[in-house]
This record gives C-alpha cells, structure tokens and sequence, in this order.
C-alpha cells in the first residue's frame, strides 16, 4: 500500500476506473453480440440493420471517448460491422442491380 497521500487516491480513482471500464466493455462485448445476430438473421430490413448499427457505432465511439478503449480498436470494432452490413445488405442491392 503507498504511504503518500496522492498514491493514496490514485489507487482509489484507479480502482474505480477499473470496475466502470470492465462493465462498459462486457456492455459493449454483449452490444456487438446483438449486433452481429441482427445483421446476419435473414427477416431483419435493411432500415432495421442500420439502426442497430447506427447505435453499435455510437456506443463505440462513447468507448473510446471515455477512455476505455484506444482509438484504433474502437475504428476496427466499427469497421468490422460496416463490413458485414456491407456484405449481407449492401452487396446483395448492389448484385440483383446489375
């Protein structure tokens, strides 16, 4: 245990930032759970696909505002979904087009 004051509450602030950082990222493990079902379920619109997905980005984005997350994790998690919206809704338009 430290002796100094400041070391002192920087365990404290420390400990809480750990327990608020692990529940924001089982929120967000548990989020993109949810995510990938709806995009890959077949009776979902593509209007419904984009919600979900429009609030996945957000929360992820929160993330990596707050701190929980770096930068490049938070655009790889966001870029993995619009990936695979992509591919189950966007490139099937794009496919009965041509």
């Amino acid at each position: 245990m430290p002796n100094i004051k400041s070391a002192k509450k920087r365990v404290r602030q420390s400990e809480k930032s750990r327990i608020r950082n692990r529940v924001v990222r089982s929120y967000i493990k548990n989020l993109r759970k949810k995510t990938i079902e709806v995009l890959n379920s077949k009776d979902v619109t593509k209007e419904a696909a984009l919600v979900i997905l429009t609030e996945y980005q957000t929360k992820v984005d929160q993330t990596w505002t707050k701190g929980v997350f770096k930068r490049n994790k938070s655009s790889r998690l966001v870029s993995k979904m619009n990936a695979l919206y992509y591919k189950n809704f966007l490139a099937k338009d794009n496919k009965q087009e041509a």
